[in-house]
Formats: C-alpha cells, sequence, structure tokens
C-alpha cells in the first residue's frame, strides 16, 4: 500500500510542476465533453418542422383538371394549396418539371413530386364507374444525404393522406349540396318516398278499372260469334229494342239531378279533410305531451285513451264514407286516397288500443310505443292535409260537366235509335264480314290483360316498397349525413380512425433521447484518449524493482480513474445545466456517468497494461462495435446477426440503458440492474489485465522490436 501511494504522489508532483502537463490534462478532460454536447445539440430537434422546413423539396402541378357532375374540380390545385400552409417541409413550387428535375439531380432540392396532367381525371373515375388508379411522380436524390430520403419518404406519405382528403372532401361536399337543394325545395326523404307509395298505390288501384274494362272487351270479343249467329232474331226484333230504348232513355234523362240543385262538392271535401286532420293534430299534442313523462302517461291512459280511440274510430268510418259517395261517383282516384286516410286511421287506432299504464320495468317499451304511434299520426295528418288543399272547385265543375254530357249523350243516342231503324239490313252484312277481325281482336286482349296483371303486381311490390323506406332509418341517417357540414364529413370520412396516443416514459426532444448515448459514448472515447496521452506502464527503474505487479496496476490507476471522474462530472452536468436535457433523476444521472467513467478506465487500463499498444487499439476496435452494436441508434433488433449476439456483452450497451432510465423514468430494477454488470465487466478486465501482463511479455517486446525496424511508427 506504501508503493501505491508513493506512485500516486509521484505522479501527482509530476503532473502539477509542469504548464504543458496540465493543459494536456485539461484537454484530456474536455474535449470528450465537447464531442457530447455538440451532437446532442445537432440533434436536438431534427425531425420538428423548424428542422424539417429547411429541406426543400419541389412541387410541379401539371393537373389540368376534371369536370365532376357538372363541377370543374382540379386536384392538383388543391393540393398544392393544402401544402403551402403545411411547414414542415420546404417547399418550392415550380411550374416546369424538367427544371424541378435538375434541382433534384443537382442536389439542390431532396425530391420532387410531380401531379401529372390526368391526375384528377383519373382520381375522379369513380364517379364514372371506369375506375383509374391516379399515380403521383416521386423522384428522390438518395445521394445527397441518409437521413434526408426517409424525411422526403414521410412527405410522400403526407401527400397521399392529403389526397385522399381532397377526395373525401370533394365527395362531402356534393352531399351537402344535394341536402341544401332538397332543403331549398322543402323535400324531406321520407315524405318524397310516402308520396311515391301513395302514387304507386293509386296507379295500382286505377289499374283495377282498366283491367276490368279490358276484360270486359274480351268478353265482347268471345260473345261475338254468338252476336253473329243471333242476328238474324236480333234484327226481326230490332223495333220492338229500338222503342225499349227510347223509354230507357226517356227514365234516364228524369233521373239526371238538375245542376242548380247539386251542391258543392269540393267544399264538403276539404271540410272532412280539415277535420280529420284537426282531430289528429290534437291527439298528437296530446300524446306528445304525456310521452315524457310516466305518471302523466298513465293519467292520459286511464282518463283520455278510450275517448281519443273513439275520435278516431268515428274518423276512420267518416272517411270510408266519403271514399264510398266518390266512388259512386266515379271519382275513383280521390276515393282512393280517402281509402288510404281510412287505413292510416285503423292502424293509428290499433296502435292506441295496445297503450296501457306503465311501471319503471315496462315504461321504456311504452315510450317506443307512443314514438311510433307519434309517427304514424303525423303521416296520416300530412295525408289529410295533402287531400284537403289538393281538392279545389274544380271538382264541381267536373261534376256538372258529366251531368251535362251524360244529358248530351242521351240526347245523341236518341237520334242514332231513330236512325237505326233504316239501317238493321246493313247491319247484318257489317256483322258477318267482322267475324275474323273479332277473333284475331280477343287473342290480342288476353295479352292485354296478362300485361296490365304484371303491371298491377309492379305497382303493388313499388308502393310497398316506398312504404317502407318512408320509415327507414337508414333513409334518416342518409337525410342527416346530407344536411352534415361538408368539413365534417370530410374529417370522419378522410379520418374514419382516431389514434389515441399515450406515451409510457414520454421524452420531450430527440436530443435528450440520444443524450444518453453520446454521453456515454464520449467517456469511453476519454478513456482512450487518456490512455494514448498518459503511459500506463511505470517505466522508472527503481520503482520496478521494488514493486510488485499489483502495485504497479494499482499506484497508476488512481490518476486514470481521477480523470474519468472528472471528465464523467463535466460532461454530465454539462448534459443538465449546460444543454438543458430533459432527465427526471439528474442526482442518478451524475452517479451513473460517474461509474461508467470508473468502468470504462478500468476495461481500457487493463487492456493497455497487459497488452500495451495492442490493447490500445483493441480498446478503439471496441469502441467501434459498440458504437454500430449497442443499441444506442438503432434497435438490436434490425441489425446483423453478429451484433445482436454481441449485443449482450458490450459495456456501452448497459451505461446507455442505466442513464436512459434516469432521463425517461424508471422501471423495475433496470438501473441498478446495469450499473451492476457494468462493475462485473470492470472486474473481469482488471483480472484479464493482471494475468495477461507477465505471459504477453515476449509478444509485446517483438512486437515493438518490429515498430523499431519499421522506422516509421511510435
Amino acid at each position: 500500500m506504501r508503493n501505491i501511494l508513493k506512485i500516486i504522489a509521484g505522479d501527482f508532483k509530476r503532473l502539477t510542476s509542469s504548464v504543458v502537463s496540465i493543459v494536456i490534462l485539461m484537454g484530456i478532460c474536455i474535449v470528450p465533453c465537447l464531442f457530447t454536447w455538440f451532437n446532442i445539440f445537432s440533434n436536438w430537434d431534427p425531425f420538428e418542422p423548424e428542422a424539417t422546413g429547411r429541406i426543400p423539396v419541389a412541387v410541379v402541378n401539371d393537373d389540368e383538371g376534371a369536370d365532376m357532375l357538372g363541377l370543374h374540380v382540379n386536384v392538383g390545385d388543391m393540393m398544392t394549396e393544402k401544402l403551402a400552409g403545411i411547414d414542415m417541409i420546404g417547399w418550392q413550387f415550380i411550374d416546369d418539371k424538367e427544371k424541378a428535375l435538375e434541382k433534384t439531380r443537382a442536389g439542390d432540392c431532396y425530391a420532387t413530386f410531380v401531379i401529372p396532367e390526368g391526375f384528377s381525371r383519373e382520381l375522379m373515375s369513380v364517379t364514372t364507374g371506369e375506375l383509374e388508379h391516379p399515380k403521383l411522380e416521386y423522384y428522390t436524390n438518395e445521394k445527397t444525404n441518409a437521413i434526408a430520403p426517409k424525411i422526403t419518404d414521410k412527405v410522400r406519405t403526407t401527400l397521399e393522406e392529403e389526397v385522399d382528403a381532397v377526395f373525401v372532401g370533394t365527395i362531402g361536399k356534393y352531399v351537402t349540396e344535394a341536402g341544401d337543394a332538397a332543403d331549398a325545395l322543402g323535400l324531406e326523404p321520407e315524405d318524397v318516398f310516402g308520396d311515391l307509395g301513395e302514387t304507386m298505390d293509386d296507379l295500382n288501384r286505377d289499374l283495377d278499372g282498366v283491367i276490368a274494362l279490358v276484360g270486359a272487351a274480351v268478353g265482347i270479343s268471345d260473345a261475338a260469334n254468338d252476336l253473329l249467329k243471333a242476328s238474324n232474331s236480333l234484327i226481326s226484333s230490332s223495333e220492338n229494342a229500338l222503342n225499349a230504348g227510347e223509354n230507357l232513355l226517356d227514365a234516364g234523362e228524369e233521373a239526371l239531378p238538375d245542376k242548380k240543385e247539386t251542391k258543392p262538392a269540393a267544399s264538403a271535401i276539404r271540410k272532412e279533410a280539415k277535420i280529420i286532420a284537426k282531430g289528429l293534430g290534437q291527439l298528437e299534442a296530446d300524446l306528445s305531451e304525456v310521452s315524457g313523462d310516466m305518471d302523466t302517461f298513465n293519467d292520459f291512459v286511464e282518463e283520455d285513451l278510450q275517448a281519443n280511440m273513439k275520435i278516431v274510430k268515428e274518423m276512420q268510418q267518416s272517411a270510408d264514407k266519403v271514399a264510398k259517395k266518390l266512388s259512386d261517383l266515379g271519382l275513383t282516384g280521390l276515393a282512393g286516397k280517402f281509402e288510404k286516410l281510412s287505413k292510416r286511421l285503423g292502424k293509428i287506432y290499433k296502435k292506441l288500443s295496445t297503450l296501457e299504464k306503465a311501471d319503471e320495468t315496462t315504461w321504456p317499451v311504452m315510450q317506443e310505443t307512443v314514438e311510433s304511434l307519434l309517427k304514424d299520426i303525423r303521416a296520416a295528418e300530412r295525408r289529410a292535409r295533402k287531400i284537403g288543399n289538393e281538392t279545389t272547385d274544380e271538382l264541381d265543375k267536373k261534376i256538372n260537366k258529366a251531368i251535362t254530357d251524360v244529358a248530351q249523350t242521351i240526347s245523341g243516342v236518341r237520334t242514332a235509335l231513330s236512325d237505326m231503324y233504316g239501317d238493321l239490313n246493313t247491319l247484318d252484312a257489317g256483322l258477318s264480314g267482322s267475324e275474323k277481325s273479332l277473333a284475331s281482336l280477343g287473342g290480342g286482349l288476353d295479352k292485354t290483360v296478362q300485361t296490365l296483371v304484371s303491371m298491377q303486381d309492379g305497382f303493388q311490390n313499388l308502393s310497398e316498397l316506398f312504404e317502407s323506406l318512408s320509415d327507414s332509418d337508414v333513409l334518416k341517417d342518409v337525410n342527416h349525413l346530407m344536411k352534415t357540414d361538408a368539413e365534417v364529413i370530410v374529417e370522419r370520412l378522410g379520418a374514419p380512425i382516431q389514434m389515441k396516443t399515450e406515451e409510457v416514459y414520454p421524452i420531450r426532444n430527440f436530443g435528450s433521447e440520444m443524450a444518453s448515448f453520446y454521453t456515454a459514448l464520449a467517456q469511453w472515447i476519454g478513456a482512450v484518449f487518456a490512455a494514448v496521452m498518459i503511459s500506463v506502464q511505470i517505466r522508472r527503474r527503481e520503482l520496478l524493482s521494488q514493486m510488485r505487479l499489483y502495485e504497479r496496476f494499482f499506484g497508476r490507476l488512481r490518476l486514470f480513474l481521477m480523470i474519468g471522474l472528472i471528465q464523467a462530472l463535466i460532461v454530465s452536468l454539462g448534459d443538465l445545466l449546460y444543454v438543458g436535457i430533459q432527465c427526471l433523476h439528474p442526482v442518478l444521472f451524475v452517479l451513473a456517468a460517474c461509474v461508467n467513467s470508473i468502468v470504462f478506465m478500468l476495461i481500457i487500463y487493463s487492456l493497455v497494461f497487459a497488452l500495451e499498444n495492442i490493447g490500445l487499439a483493441l480498446g478503439v476496435v471496441f469502441m467501434i462495435l459498440q458504437v454500430a452494436g449497442a443499441g444506442g441508434i438503432f434497435p438490436p433488433e434490425i441489425l446483423p446477426h453478429f451484433f445482436r449476439v454481441m449485443y449482450h456483452f458490450m459495456p456501452l450497451h448497459y451505461a446507455i440503458d442505466a442513464m436512459r432510465e434516469c432521463v425517461g423514468g424508471m422501471y423495475d430494477g433496470t438501473y441498478i440492474r446495469d450499473l451492476g454488470i457494468l462493475m462485473l465487466f470492470a472486474a473481469c478486465f482488471v483480472l484479464l489485465g493482471l494475468l495477461l501482463h507477465k505471459p504477453m511479455r515476449g509478444i509485446i517486446e517483438i512486437v515493438e522490436k518490429s515498430k523499431e525496424e519499421c522506422d516509421l511508427m511510435l
């Protein structure tokens, strides 16, 4: 121990006795710190817009645009407008493609994006059914820098997202414009489909009359032969038939009402429709008032339900009577509307009969039933008001005109009957020549009946379809989408999935993430630098003869450990106080730096003590291997197989991990484990240095002799 202290005292005395030695010692302590700080500053925020915004990327827009549903769309212009507001890249908008490519080849721009001429047309081809896949042209110069192309590749992804957003935005614009147009016209999809259903139902009912007429024509055609066979007897008894016809016409004239005595039918129909609509409106108001509170609803069921059911039943019966009267007058279309209204009222009556008092368990079910009932009541009320609005005074004119036409027809028939007395012979000849024509007509009329029945079935299916669509929840969702703001549609369709990110160990900038790697690497460099500038071996002969091997080893080691601790304190405190890295555990960070320096000094010192210059070279080789494979920059999983195997035997790996624990946060004793493994590395190399010192003397002398003979190496 005395000899070790003697070496320490001698080393300290010689270092402080020379200005050059002091300057060299200061350089050994400071230079590695500068390496760390400069690298941390250069990597502080390399991927933030302030840094990447200085990377020049050219954009060329050759897009000519395209017409979509009557609107001219230029996606290229939309993209360039959006890119101009994105500051993550230094965009350069150039009109000439060749000029932009020349800037990329020369290295003035790291990449060029070209939007081709037909880009909008290909993108919007989805609206025409001729699907084409639009392509952006991307040119990158990977020779200029290793990292810049990776950043521009990320920009390429951003451009693709912007194209998607523009496309979805255009579609969303059309959807909202369609909704605005529908609102401006006062159209509600539910009402439109409901009216279509009723129209199909009216057509179906009108076809009943047409089919009956054609069926009658078929019967006439089938009876043609019988008519022809009976022509002789018909002619012989024609005079009696004509006399009977005149008597029938006289009775018809007497049955016709006087137009002055007919009451206005239109006002009566409007009044009936108005009464029904008013009654439905009152029922809707009463149900709406009680639908939100269970107690109020129960009072309604107990006190007012039966009275309201009676009113609805009376309205239904009234609608049936009006429908029958209109049908007797031949107004089948208007009669059909009242019949449909009667069906709606019957449906309402049936649902009213299902209402009963509710408790806490059945109240939600009753609420759903009331909502469905309110929907039916509103539909019936709209139908009643529509019938009233569509029934004009023209109806009275049509009825009076029909009376006049019948009277004129009777008069004309009377004249025709008088002429028929002299034409019976001509009629006989005409009937005999028409037999073949009637036979052909019969076959054609049969086909006509079949066609009309098929049409009737089709109209019935359409009526049911439109009725179901009018009450469809899907249609309501589409209507809601059409009324939604275009920006909301773009946001939802362009990014339907939102990623929620929670950082487990957040680090505020890239420089802080890299600080552990550059600090540990600088400490290894500092150990190598110290071994280069300061001799590990004791050269004085008077001391060599008096000291044992371990005394020489530990005697000079104290100087190296002192230098290592000074380096550790300067670099770690500089990281915290000067550079300002993020560090959750600053005291433990400084402690880890001190342990790292001690271990690295012991490793380099032991190698050089045992192998001299060969050991120094091995220290440099170990440093190079650890820069590539210690996980400081790239994850070990992506490294070649050799580095993945050596990763667990690299001291720098554990030094970096220990410091990262201090920067980002501790996990389950990782910090203590890493420092413990580092101390094991140090102990192993100390034993290695002591054990290999004597056996390697012969090899060292051979190497030194070869160097002297070369006369080129120190």
